[in-house]
Parts: structure tokens; sequence; C-alpha cells
């Protein structure tokens, strides 16, 4: 073994097994190659993982959901570091590729082939048929949802049950940890088993440093054997040998990393994009029940005005710790914690930003730099006032707009105004992101994108990139299942 503990070869090695990666792997397996996978993060059974929100988050978030943007006012990017990815803490929603945002994609950056309409629709076919994709139902939808589709409806609104990966949905909303019964179809409990069933091999807690060149090609990867739990500490390292090609799946802000650490530079970690996004709670005379039902059931997608609505159920510490007030005021409110109904608006942002590697051993490997733009900040305010209208219609008592500078409750319709007429700055809200693009874009221009259309490297032949990275536009839904759509299609063209 020599100076590696672990050592392995395969037709592809794939690093990351989100999203992109265990579509790679299930596709490419399937066809008959060797696939090896490789995770910075543990391989946790379900039943392992913890309820309770800090033990959910310390074991299966990258730094405990702490990575922010840099700027003057940053926020958190939320991801997913164990196998399974991102996949494995979302809600498992699910939005083909919108028609828009493919014709664009075609017209403008040259993607015929990648985003072609017959094609991605077989892809998604395929995955909607292995994943169990269906609309809520009505017994799991829950009151949280339930109270948007009321708003929604008085409001006029363009309001629609949300379609998941989660046809045997109990309705435990608990997503965030994993759902208990397995319903929800993420990566670690579909593709990635798929895959090792094919005959993949699977290496988790192995974070990759650099892709290995030789003769002007990509031929593998060497990295480090971290200790679960140890916050980095090593247990060796590993090199792995990769006969046709490297598939680099690790995200829109890991990704770009570790191509800049293997020597890529142009483009990569140019262009980042996002769908920032804050949330409203409200407060109803009778229960709300948000431990009940699809984490999130209910959505208004208003791509229009660039913006999407969204019932979010949340923990009870998550909730609590969103409640205005203090002392007696807030414990009052915490005793009603059953009663708060929580919505969110994500923005469809026009702003890129930047993502650059950080020294190792210095927090976070990543340094990202994103600030909205004032019509990012205008559309915000625009999906803001809408929710704190749509908790009203509903019949809210008391709503919490979240915004500094403003009051934290506003009694009634009329005090919404306050929300409409305000100069909103970033630094105002407690803004999040987990819908992240761009830092790697596809596309026929060599100095304009890093990959082409069969998002492999222009600058590194056998290097592929499959993940949202690639994405030359952010899309206003969510990206789970466009990155597997297109990941899909582009793995089927490197199988053949």
């Amino acid at each position: 073994m020599g100076a590696y503990t672990i050592e392995d070869e395969g037709d592809f090695v794939v690093v990351g097994t989100g999203a992109g990666g265990a579509t790679a792997a299930r596709v490419l397996s399937a066809a008959g190659r060797s696939v090896v996978l490789l995770d910075e993060g543990p391989r946790l059974k379900t039943e392992d993982r913890p309820r309770a929100l800090l033990g959910a988050m310390t074991s299966a978030f990258r730094d405990f959901g702490t990575t922010t943007t840099r700027g003057t006012s940053p926020f958190p990017l939320l991801q997913g570091r164990l196998v399974g990815g991102s996949t494995a803490i979302n809600s498992g929603i699910i939005w083909r590729l919108p028609e828009d945002v493919r014709r664009e994609w075609v017209e403008r950056y040259g993607l015929s082939e990648l985003a072609d309409e017959a094609g991605l629709a077989r892809a998604f076919d395929t995955i909607e048929r292995e994943l169990e994709i269906t609309e809520t139902s009505d017994e799991v939808l829950g009151n949280n949802a339930a109270l948007m589709a009321l708003a929604a409806e008085k409001l006029k609104l363009p309001g629609k049950v949300i379609s998941r990966n989660a046809a045997r949905c109990k309705g435990t909303a608990q997503c965030l940890q994993g759902c208990p019964g397995e319903a929800r179809q993420s990566m670690d409990v579909s593709y990635i088993p798929r895959s090792l069933a094919a005959g993949a091999r699977l290496h988790d807690q192995a974070r990759v440093d650099r892709v290995l060149r030789e003769g002007g090609r990509a031929v593998g990867v060497e990295g480090e054997l971290v200790e679960r739990g140890s916050e980095g500490r090593s247990r060796g390292r590993f090199k792995i040998r990769a006969k046709r090609g490297v598939i680099v799946a690790a995200s829109a802000v890991q990704t770009p990393v570790l191509l800049r650490r293997s020597g890529l530079r142009g483009m990569v970690g140019e262009r980042f994009q996002a769908h920032p996004g804050a949330a409203v709670v409200g407060r109803f005379k009778d229960p709300v029940g948000m431990g009940f039902g699809a984490t999130q059931g209910y959505e208004v997608p208003l791509r229009d005005r660039f913006m999407k609505l969204e019932s979010l159920s949340m923990p009870p510490e998550m909730l609590g710790a969103r409640l205005p007030g203090a002392g007696p005021a807030w414990q009052e409110r915490l005793g009603q914690l059953d009663h708060f109904a929580q919505w969110c608006v994500l923005v469809r942002m026009e702003a890129h930003g930047t993502v650059r590697p950080t020294l190792f051993g210095t927090g976070s490997d990543a340094a990202v730099s994103f600030t909205p733009t004032a019509l990012d900040m205008r559309r915000l305010r625009e999906g803001l006032t809408t929710l704190c209208r749509m908790m009203f219609a509903a019949g809210a008592l008391e709503v919490y707009p979240g915004i500094a500078g403003l009051p934290p409750v506003l009694k009634d319709l009329s005090e919404v105004a306050l929300v409409e007429g305000y100069d909103l700055k970033a630094r105002h809200l407690n803004l999040m992101a987990s819908h992240l693009f761009g830092s790697a874009c596809a596309g026929k221009d060599p100095a304009r994108s890093v990959v082409g259309e069969d998002l492999q490297a222009h600058a590194l032949p056998g290097l592929y990139v499959m993940d949202s990275s690639v994405f030359p536009t952010n899309l206003g839904v969510n990206p789970q299942h466009s990155i597997m759509g297109v990941v899909y299609r582009a793995a089927e063209r490197l199988a053949a």
C-alpha cells in the first residue's frame, strides 16, 4: 500500500454522493462500468441519525450549518455533509427544469444536446418512477401547509401542493433529521444502495484534496481519510485511480474549491448564484400542529415575479428562536408553540458571486462572496409583504416579519404597509440559502465556461463536473430534480 491507507481503482471515480454524484453512479454502474464513490461525510443509517435538532445538525450538516457568505451582510449556506449530500437533509421537493430556463440554456449557452427537451423528459420520467415521486396527499399535508393553501385561495394566488420523492410519507415532519421510515427517497436510501448493488464501491469519510493528472488527462484523485466526529483528524491517506474519468459532484461550493486546488482557473469559481430566502411566522388562535405533516407541503410559484413561496415546518428548537419578545412576553408565546405557522420566500436573485478555496485548517474550506442587488432586495421585500398578507388572510392573530428596524409584531393587515414601504437591506434579515448554482458553468465557449455539453472540463480531458455548479443560470425552483435529470443525460452519454 505504501504511503496510502486505501488504494482503489475503477472506470470512474465519483466525488460526492448527493443528487449529481449518486445519479451518475446509478447510471454508470447499471451500464456495467466500475464505479468508486467518495464522500467526505459519514454514511449514516437513518435509524442512527439523531432526532433532536442539535445532534442532527452536528452529524449531517456542513460546519453545523455555520458556513456563510462573506461581505457586509453574510448569510448561511446550508449543505449536507454525509453520504446522500443535501438530499439527505432537504424536504424532497421535486420540480422539472422550467421550460424558460431550458430554452435559455439552449439559445444563449449552446446546450442543445444536454438540455434536449425530449431527452430530459425521458430522464425525468425514469427518475420520477424510480424515486416514487408524487404530489403530497391530503392525509399528510398538515395544517401549516393547509393554512397557506387557504391564504393562496383567498388572495387568488397560483398555489399548489408540492410534489416530493416521498409517496409513502407518514407526515412526521422530520425531513431534516432523515425520514424515520425512509419514505423520502433521498440518495442515501435510493440511488447509493442501488449503485452498490450493481457493483459500485463507496469510501466515506474520504476528503478529496486534488485531482491527479498524467499525460494531460485526469486519472484519479487523492486525499485524506478523516476520523468521524474529529473535526478533521486524519486516519490516513487514499488514492483512487480512474481508468475512464473523474467525476466531481461536490456541490456549487466545494466543486470549484477542488478544481482550483487541482490547478484549474479561468471561470472556475465565477458566476456563483443562489436562491436566498427569509421566513415569516404567524400566530393563530387554534393549534396549527407544525409537528405533523410534510415538512414542506404547499407552494406558491411566482416565476414572473422571480420568487417562490413555500410552507416550511420547523423543529420546535428552531421555531422558538424565531419568536419575538423577551422575558414574560417571549415565554407566553413559547407556551403556545403549537399555534404558529411558518412560511418562507425564496428569490431567484440576479446577483453573481465567487467561490475561492481557503487555507487548509482555517475552518470552512470555501470563501463565498455574494451580495444581493437592489433589485433582488426589492423582490425579497415584495415576497415578505405577500407572506404577511397571506398570514392575515388565513386568520393569523399576529405576524412576525423578522425584519430589523420594523416592529417585531404586526397586529393587523394595515400594518403590512410598514413592510411594503421599507427600504429593505440584506442586513435587516436572517437570510439563508440552500439552492446553490454556477461556479463551474457549462457552455460551448471555453472563455465563458468551465465544462462543455458533455460536462467534461475544457481545460482537462477526463475530468467531468456533474452537479449544480454546471448550471449557467439559476432556476427559480428547487434544483434537486434538475440536477438529476441533467446528470442522468450526461452520464448516459458517458456510459456509452
